[in-house]
Order: structure tokens, then C-alpha cells, then sequence
């Protein structure tokens, strides 16, 4: 069986291209010539309705659905002329718009102590505090969340920027993991932590990201080229300020995502 596929060249280069640029934007041109749109809801937790409704999404706008690793639905094969009908479609049936940009990303998470015979805490009202206050803050480059509520590494916490790790009082902090061309595990910064210091941390991380950061630097190089404990110090530094900026900030830009028009449709972004 062969599964080879010739390079396009000139598609990939415009895709490095248009992620380099700031604002809300969609996956870009696929193979085919159509799009791709990232959905999802938080705590990646369906209802009957809200599958019913994205059934007819699919059928109605795109060729396929996809399931990523990331815990979101990927609608692909969808109509350039189609792409912001089938945006409103995705926010009326109470599904998020997911990143694909320079900014912190939902939530990967598991169903954590309410469900799993190994949890040890319970995952889905924290990650859902976590993304009603930091989900889409713009950052010098994408910024990965992920949680494991068992000490199984199911939700691969130790390959985002910011991990959280279920032990038996609180939460393991994790930091400067990827995945991407050149993975790095991430390292650990505190723990464990009580549940409510958990976004006190993840704000203190962010802030120190957008302070120590190259342009364009994943966390991963900013904490090799700064040092593992040169940054930690500055995150211990700035653990007491508040994130109503921060969480304001990031409610502007997930609205801004929901109603721009978007980078990568090429000359036809206008939403008539």
C-alpha cells in the first residue's frame, strides 16, 4: 500500500506565512481547496442536542468531521463562500470557536475523579474557570493548556505549556512543555497546589511568557534561553496580582474571534 503524497511547496508556504499573523483565523486552505473550522466546547463534554446539531452542521457545510488530539471537532471541506454561515451555525448550537492563533487554547482535559476509577480530583469546573478567564489571551505564540485528574498522563500534561497534574492534596504545575517538530517535556514548578491557587499560577506564567518572550517564541525557548529558575523566580514574583485584566482582555478576544473576519480565506473574507 502506498500512502505517499507529493509536497505542495507553494500551500505550505502560505500556511507558515498566515500563521505569523496576528488576529482570528481560520485553519486555512486545505488540500482540496476548501477550509477548516475548529470547534469545541469545554470540558470536551457533548450534549444529545448539541450532537444532533452539529450533525447537521456537517452535513449542511462540510465535506467530513475530524476528531483531533486536542479534544476539538474539526469541520473539514467547508466552502469558502460557506465558512461564516457555518461559523454563527457553530456559536448557535453552544459550541466555542477554537484557536488555531497566537493565544492560550482551551482546556485538554480528562473526566478526572468524577468518572475515572484513578482519579484523584475532580477536572471539570476548574478547567471550565480556567477558560471562562484565560481561553483565547493573546500570547507571543500559541499557548497549550492541558490536565490530567489521575496520575496517568492521559491528557499529555507534561507537552503543553501549561500542565496540571491530579496528586492526592492539589495539583502538580508543570511548565515550557510542546509538542510540534521538536517536542519538550515540561518541568515541574510547584505542587501541590490547592485548586484555588491553580489560575493564580496559570496568571503569573502568562504574564511572565509575555514579559520574557521573544516575538514569535513558544514558552518552551523562552524558559530555555532565560533559564529554568530564572523564570520560576519571576512566576513566585507576581503570584499576588489580580487577572481581572488578563481575564478581561481575553473575553475581548474571544469576541473578536467570533465576529472578525478571519486571516486565510485568501481575497474573499468579506462575511457577505
Amino acid at each position: 500500500m502506498d500512502t505517499s503524497a507529493p509536497l505542495d511547496v507553494e500551500l505550505r508556504k502560505a500556511t507558515v506565512e498566515r500563521k505569523k499573523q496576528a488576529g482570528s483565523r481560520c485553519l486555512g486552505k486545505q488540500r482540496d481547496g476548501r477550509f477548516a473550522l475548529s470547534i469545541g466546547v469545554a470540558t470536551a463534554c457533548f450534549t444529545a442536542a448539541q450532537l444532533r446539531s452539529l450533525a447537521d452542521i456537517v452535513e449542511r457545510y462540510a465535506e467530513v468531521g475530524h476528531l483531533s488530539t486536542a479534544q476539538s471537532f474539526i469541520l473539514l471541506g467547508i466552502r469558502r463562500q460557506d465558512y461564516y454561515q457555518a461559523r454563527q451555525a457553530v456559536l448557535d448550537a453552544g459550541f466555542q470557536l477554537r484557536s488555531v492563533g497566537r493565544d492560550v487554547f482551551h482546556v485538554k482535559c480528562c473526566p478526572g475523579a468524577d468518572f475515572s476509577p484513578f482519579g484523584l480530583q475532580r477536572t471539570f469546573n476548574l478547567v471550565t474557570q480556567i477558560e471562562e478567564t484565560f481561553r483565547a489571551l493573546p500570547m507571543p505564540q500559541k499557548f497549550k493548556i492541558a490536565l490530567s485528574g489521575c496520575p496517568n498522563c492521559c491528557a499529555n500534561t507534561r507537552l503543553a505549556e501549561f500542565g496540571l497534574h491530579a496528586a492526592m492534596k492539589g495539583w502538580k504545575v508543570f511548565v515550557g512543555g510542546k509538542m510540534g517538530f521538536a517536542p519538550v517535556v515540561a518541568q515541574e514548578l510547584a505542587g501541590p497546589v490547592e485548586a484555588d491557587q491553580v489560575p493564580k499560577y496559570l496568571a503569573a506564567v502568562l504574564r511572565c511568557y509575555r514579559e520574557l518572550a521573544e516575538p514569535n517564541e513558544r514558552l518552551a525557548r523562552t524558559i530555555e534561553r532565560r533559564g529554568f529558575e530564572v523564570f520560576k523566580e519571576a512566576v513566585e514574583g507576581c503570584l499576588d496580582q489580580p487577572c481581572d485584566d488578563l481575564a478581561q482582555e481575553a473575553r475581548e478576544s474571544r469576541q473578536a474571534m467570533e465576529q472578525a473576519v478571519v486571516v486565510g480565506l485568501g481575497k474573499e473574507q468579506n462575511k457577505d
